[in-house]
């Protein structure tokens, strides 16, 4: 294996609310970390338990979130990972929640 090849992500984080649009830099910030993004705007898809694999943390938009949706991606979580809630869905509050987390 070369050195340029990335190691396998040690996890996910999965992101629930926000906006769709943003995908792409929530995923940035979330390599970061050696992490792997599941972000959910709407619904969590049929099978994602399965998809998902070991969770890092689940992080909750709360102004961009319905309840249903949240629990939803919080059922998906059976090893005790910790669920963090932003007050606003913005990229800085996201790098900050993900700083938090135990290294990958």
């Amino acid at each position: 294996m070369s050195s340029k090849t990335k190691a396998a992500p040690k996890g996910a984080v999965i992101v629930v609310g926000g906006s769709g649009g943003m995908s792409a830099r929530y995923r940035a910030i979330v390599e970061e970390r050696g992490l792997e993004l599941r972000h959910f705007e709407t619904r969590v898809p049929n099978g994602a338990r399965r998809a998902v694999g070991r969770v890092a943390a689940v992080i909750v938009m709360v102004s961009m979130v319905s309840h249903a949706l949240r629990d939803q991606a919080i059922s998906l979580v059976d090893n005790g990972a910790p669920v963090v809630y932003l007050r606003s869905p913005s990229i800085s509050a996201l790098r900050s929640a993900v700083a938090t987390l135990a290294p990958a």
